[in-house]
């Protein structure tokens, strides 16, 4: 896995300007399915470049006032139409 490639909750968090909750949330909505890697017995969270601009598009369109669910509907027809 190359460093760059994935990022972690925290970078997602500051490069997006979410929160750590918002985040989860997102998660827990089935928007986004981040890969587990495991590191020792630890395990992390990684996120690609495409959740991220997944998450980036939905946030967009909250931050204009749709509801999560509606900018999850936008979304998807973006991603399926392009």
């Amino acid at each position: 896995m190359e460093n760059g490639m994935w990022l972690s909750s925290s970078e997602v968090t500051r490069k997006l300007n979410i929160s750590l909750r918002q985040l989860y949330y997102w998660e827990l909505k089935g928007i986004v399915t981040p890969r587990m890697v495991s590191m020792g017995s630890r395990e992390f969270k990684r996120y690609s470049n495409k959740d991220c601009e997944v998450l980036r598009q939905i946030k967009d369109f909250l931050d204009q006032g749709y509801t999560l669910s509606s900018a999850l509907q936008r979304v998807r027809a973006n991603v399926s139409s392009g």
